[in-house]
């Protein structure tokens, strides 16, 4: 808790005003961050009101894949709503499915981040490797007078993650992102935590997780642990 209201206060007297798209100016603080033994206990603010409930329901969303904003509320996580049905921007969004509908936010990415390969049609090689690995072929074609068949499957990257936690814990690619570059405007909201990274000790069997988050209100919206580009709103 003393991290936090020291980060709050180090952000209000060193940062700098800046203009962004919401029309609020924020005091930015970049590359701050927070250290915490989870064995001291969990490190929630105590100074205000949090949602807890609500996070864990957004969290179990996440982790399901969910993308659309009923499916949360269902979870007692409502802080979707808004993002889904009164986005302005979304709502004129040709890929948004109606009510509710989210697009490939952070759990799609997390659980079915979309892999697409272009192989040329020569290299049966790696057309056979693609298909042992679980790719499927979707089409043909061909430029510069090159045919080339386009390989595609959906990669579960948190299963992934858990699975080399067991079988390589001293891998230092133990990591999964939501920042799809080519799905981000087909996001309500691109993702704000958008990288994770595990780091296993076998040796005392212990844990640790490494969180970068892009941009966060750190006065409004931060409530757990995290490694990112602090604001306030000003």
């Amino acid at each position: 808790m003393k991290q936090y209201l020291d980060l709050v206060a180090h952000v209000i007297q060193h940062g700098s005003r800046q203009s962004n798209r919401t029309g609020i100016d924020t005091i930015s603080f970049p590359g701050a961050m927070l250290r915490f033994d989870l064995a001291e206990g969990f490190p929630a603010v105590t100074t205000r009101k949090l949602a807890f409930k609500s996070a864990v329901g957004e969290m179990c969303g996440f982790l399901r894949g969910v993308n659309n904003a009923a499916e949360f509320r269902a979870l007692g996580c409502k802080v979707w709503d808004q993002n889904a049905n009164e986005n302005s921007q979304w709502l004129n969004n040709p890929f948004r499915q109606g009510t509710d509908d989210l697009g490939e936010i952070y759990g799609v990415q997390w659980r079915s981040w979309p892999a697409y390969k272009r192989v040329p049609l020569s290299n049966g090689a790696a057309i056979a490797q693609c298909l042992a690995q679980g790719y499927v072929q979707l089409a043909e074609g061909e430029e510069g007078g090159s045919p080339f068949v386009v390989m595609y499957k959906a990669i579960d990257q948190v299963r992934q993650c858990l699975d080399t936690i067991h079988k390589d814990p001293g891998s230092r690619r133990i990591l999964f992102h939501g920042w799809n570059c080519a799905q981000l405007d087909e996001m309500a909201l691109p993702p704000c935590h958008l990288l994770y990274q595990f780091h296993p000790n076998p040796q005392t069997r212990e844990i640790s997780l490494t969180l970068y988050i892009r941009s966060n209100d750190l006065g409004l919206l931060y409530p757990l642990p995290e490694t990112a580009q602090y604001a306030m709103a000003a």
